[in-house]
């Protein structure tokens, strides 16, 4: 493998002033930073027709990573057709999160970083997303937040997001957390799809950043999710429908893409939070 693909990634430090009795049993463990590695496919340029096979690591990345991360994240960013679909970070932000041990998961070949995936304990209830889902404020306590995943658009059909966030969840739970929580766009269906294929559900819908909607995405690690009675499908565009199933005690658990967008599947979710 190419040195490219060993960075000094795996310092993996602890931040004292989030002092989160969970986050620091992880101290101290000395854990190789390499999760796993293969081929993955990649899409030729815009000269070349098809993909090509190539090497990749997936690893836990620190804050040796920050600038890459951010370069990545502006890249993605770039080339989206509209700028509501993802919402990027501050590089003083990205680095804050990377200093906590396991929150950040990157994905890199002889090109360098092309996929990552950051998690996040919320401070305060301002920041946590449990509050969208009116938790508890003990339930709140146990809340941690899937921050920000991305691809870069040459390497997306690997389930690399997908694989990234399972291998955080397995992460999450060995630390304690039982609530899972990210928002995803209702103009991002490729995100959206992957997250679900996580094992995670649509809970809620509401304005956030900039005014934009976002689906509030929730995983339970203690209990599997339970559907049951009547299913129905609605247009992923249609806000106010969705709006409307959610208050009646609905989930979004799967999504079908349609020539002209997409449609998500919608059932009563049978367990309890």
């Amino acid at each position: 493998m190419s040195k490219r693909l060993t960075p000094s990634y795996a310092k993996q430090t602890i931040l004292s002033r989030y002092n989160h009795p969970v986050i620091e049993k992880a101290a101290g463990r000395n854990m190789d930073s390499l999760i796993e590695k293969g081929k993955i496919r990649k899409i030729r340029g815009h000269e070349e027709n098809g993909s090509m096979e190539i090497d990749y690591e997936m690893r836990f990345l620190d804050e040796n990573a920050t600038r890459d991360v951010f370069t990545l994240q502006e890249s993605i960013i770039k080339s989206l057709p509209e700028q509501e679909m993802f919402k990027g970070h501050d590089q003083d932000y990205l680095q804050e999160l990377l200093l906590q041990e396991r929150s950040a998961i990157g994905a890199l070949t002889d090109d360098g970083l092309i996929a990552y995936n950051l998690i996040h304990v919320p401070l305060d209830d301002k920041d946590n997303l449990g509050m969208d889902l009116k938790f508890s404020d003990s339930e709140l306590k146990r809340v941690i937040h899937l921050q920000a995943s991305a691809v870069h658009p040459a390497y997306r059909g690997n389930a690399l997001q997908t694989r990234m966030i399972q291998t955080h969840l397995a992460v999450i739970r060995g630390l304690g957390f039982k609530h899972v929580c990210c928002t995803v766009s209702p103009r991002n269906p490729i995100s959206l799809r992957n997250v679900l294929a996580a094992g995670f559900q649509i809970r809620a819908l509401k304005p956030k950043f900039n005014g934009w909607w976002r689906f509030i995405m929730h995983y339970n690690t203690s209990l599997p999710a339970a559907f049951g009675g009547e299913e129905i499908k609605i247009n992923g565009s249609d806000i106010h429908g969705q709006l409307s199933l959610l208050d009646r005690g609905f989930s979004g658990f799967e999504i079908d893409h349609l020539p002209d967008g997409y449609e998500i599947r919608y059932h009563k979710n049978c367990a309890s939070l």
